[in-house]
């Protein structure tokens, strides 16, 4: 950023962002982030980011992503370090990226922001555009690595690999160089493949050690939103879920916070996080004594608030599941002879899955 000398807005309208810190202890890297609120209105009535395109999605979706990976020999996953910092913002628009901080006698100052700022609706597209123009640019010199951003990447998580160990040492080289010959910086390599990772310095390792890999057999990296054990090559869930107590009343607030929390992009906890999602449709339902809807913050009724506190306090469990990638896929969908149509109750709860 840099400081705004002329503040004068007769002469350039500028639009200030709200900010706050978001910590986060359990990084490796960056553990405390700047969000910036550009969804805030202004003066006007009117925020940036209603006046902003979202843009096109150019990154294939999530679940292809990281099914693409488990069919791969060997695994490599990386990130690309401070992505939305490292773009330029024409300088016509960085006035609409303006905020107040401190100076360096403590007074406040207007800064403008000249890098693509994450918070802003058009954000995600330019910096995936970006990435994918760079390997358009470099795709001749690059070949694995392009084609590793057309494919694997999603926001500024890699997540790839290769189905032999010579095409998967050579991958993170690739990647590496062509990224940083757009400047890009890569970090938090992990794979189970010691060879893959041996050229890499030990402070650009998800899991640091002497001999460039850790082998503790549950070692994490974070990943797409999930846990990944790169000595078992398993994913795991890791769902943060507060203890219930034991005179704990619950609301609509309360249980949607804990649903918003169960992120399962390859659908493998279904069942679990289906029900949690039916238990909430239910609760768009209930009225209190005066038959008015329940508000956000209304005691839910006791036997629907215990319905949810059994569910709540069996959530932990499914830290337990491990997915183990099969070297061998191949499932028979067809129903078996004499089995039985679904019965009217089944039928009843596809009804209330297609709902939501």
């Amino acid at each position: 950023m840099r400081v705004v000398k002329d503040t004068d807005e007769e002469v350039v309208k500028r639009v200030f962002l709200p900010h706050h810190p978001v910590i986060k202890e359990s990084s490796t890297t960056t553990k405390v982030r700047v969000v910036f609120d550009a969804s805030c209105k202004t003066s006007t009535g009117v925020s940036l980011n209603d006046a902003l395109f979202a843009g096109p999605i150019v990154q294939q979706e999530l679940r292809s992503i990281i099914l693409r990976s488990r069919f791969r020999q060997v695994m490599v996953v990386a990130d690309v370090e401070k992505m939305f910092r490292q773009m330029w913002v024409t300088l016509l628009d960085t006035p609409l990226q303006c905020i107040l901080w401190f100076g360096p006698d403590n007074e406040i100052v207007t800064y403008e922001l000249i890098t693509v700022t994450y918070g802003t609706k058009s954000a995600p597209f330019l910096a995936t555009r970006t990435l994918k123009q760079l390997a358009d640019d470099e795709r001749e010199r690059f070949p694995l690595a392009a084609q590793t951003v057309y494919e694997d990447v999603y926001m500024d998580d890699v997540i790839t690999g290769a189905d032999d160990i010579e095409s998967a040492i050579e991958l993170p080289h690739q990647i590496d160089a062509m990224l940083i010959s757009g400047g890009f910086r890569l970090r938090k390599w992990a794979s189970k493949a010691a060879e893959v990772l041996k050229d890499i310095p030990k402070e650009d390792l998800a899991l640091p050690s002497a001999q460039g890999i850790d082998w503790d057999r549950d070692a994490e990296v974070k990943t797409l939103g999930l846990t990944w054990l790169p000595n078992t090559d398993c994913f795991k869930f890791q769902f943060t879920v507060p203890p219930v107590a034991d005179n704990q009343h619950f609301t609509k607030r309360s249980v949607l916070s804990i649903v918003a929390r169960l992120f399962d992009p390859l659908g493998l906890l279904g069942a679990a996080i289906t029900t949690a999602k039916i238990f909430m449709q239910r609760l768009w339902s209930l009225e209190d004594e005066q038959n008015q809807k329940l508000n956000w913050d209304d005691r839910l009724p006791k036997t629907v608030g215990e319905e949810w506190r059994k569910y709540q306090q069996q959530l932990p469990l499914l830290n337990d599941f491990k997915q183990a990638k099969q070297n061998n896929i191949g499932y028979n969908l067809k129903m078996s002879e004499g089995s039985t149509p679904p019965s009217s109750e089944d039928q009843n709860s596809d009804k209330k899955l297609y709902a939501l």
